[in-house]
């Protein structure tokens, strides 16, 4: 398993817009490293990402989703 991941990675791993995960990102529910204009995913951020992605499968909301990643059981 790699440790780090582009965006693209996760997008195509995934099937979500780029988009999508920019706005995970400005939700707080990921956090990305930055080098210069690129973002680099860690293994961390592609668990919240799939708990995201089986919350919204469940039709949990956002807020909802976020609670256990706020809280650290998701670090």
């Amino acid at each position: 398993m790699k440790n780090n991941y582009s965006i693209r990675d996760l997008s195509q791993e995934f099937a979500v817009t780029t988009r999508t995960l920019r706005y995970y990102e400005e939700k707080g529910l990921l956090s990305p490293i930055r080098v210069g204009q690129s973002r680099l995913y860690t293994s961390a951020d592609r668990a919240r990402l799939i708990l995201i992605l089986r919350g919204k499968t469940l039709g949990l909301s956002l807020i909802h989703i976020s609670e256990p990643t706020r809280l650290g059981m998701i670090s």
